[in-house]
């Protein structure tokens, strides 16, 4: 962030962060979506804090967080709680051209009440990857790489790499035999190259990124959630030595 910041500030341009995962996540006591202009967070329902849908985006000029208020809601000057309030109604005019991006109140509720137990959810999690990699160490299989220092890391996804060892079956192999052991895993991500979209509209071939198709193919994300307890933990790493040895 520190080169990007310097980057930004001698071509005076604006810095929005995608922190969609990093609720949670610091660098040198920072908060991710506070470097830059504005930051944006994801509370869809895979998230660590979870909403249902929707999201928060952060900022720092008052007059450009102002105005993304009025985008996500059909570029109107005034929103459904200050038109019908207590106060009686009030007109409201549309500015400019907008979005229909607004959050439900009710699923504001619900995240805004997250928000009080991020740092105990957080904690947890953390608890578990320290498990995970104990219980994991040894198997024929890459572990996630340890946080950088002065990086505080949110823990969103626990994933590891199958198949590249030469000793164990291939990733899509493993993935079904942990089905048929009823653990539910995840792939985060494939390289955006390998989508037939991308690959149609630009022209792009996976081999141009051999790295990122590479780990695309290999990765895996385990369970881990706050609410994961100890004893199902321990199932899924049994599940993942079964799996390795089919």
């Amino acid at each position: 962030m520190d080169r990007i910041m310097a980057i930004a500030r001698k071509h005076q341009l604006m810095v929005i962060e995608d922190c969609a995962h990093a609720v949670e996540t610091e660098y040198r006591g920072i908060k991710a979506g506070t470097f830059g202009d504005f930051g944006c967070f994801s509370f869809y329902v895979t998230k660590n804090v979870v909403a249902g849908e929707g999201g928060m985006i952060v900022g720092r000029d008052a007059e450009l967080v102002a105005r993304a208020r009025t985008l996500a809601l059909h570029g109107m000057s005034k929103d459904a709680w200050h038109r019908f309030s207590d106060k009686g109604y009030k007109h409201y005019q549309v500015v400019e051209c907008g979005f229909k991006y607004n959050m439900m109140d009710l699923q504001a509720a619900i995240g805004l009440h997250q928000l009080a137990r991020v740092e105990q959810n957080w904690l947890r999690r953390r608890a578990l990857w320290e498990m995970y990699g104990q219980a994991l160490s040894g198997l024929p299989l890459v572990l996630p790489t340890p946080p950088e220092p002065q990086t505080r890391h949110a823990l969103h996804l626990y994933t590891v790499r199958i198949g590249n060892t030469g000793t164990s079956p291939d990733r899509d192999t493993f993935l079904d035999n942990m089905n048929a052991l009823g653990i539910g895993t995840g792939v985060h991500y494939q390289s955006v190259a390998e989508h037939p979209y991308y690959r149609e509209r630009f022209g792009w071939d996976p081999d141009q990124w051999p790295n990122a198709r590479a780990i695309g193919q290999q990765t895996v994300s385990l369970p881990i959630s706050s609410r994961l307890t100890d004893s199902e933990l321990q199932r899924v790493a049994e599940a993942v030595t079964q799996a390795l040895a089919c």
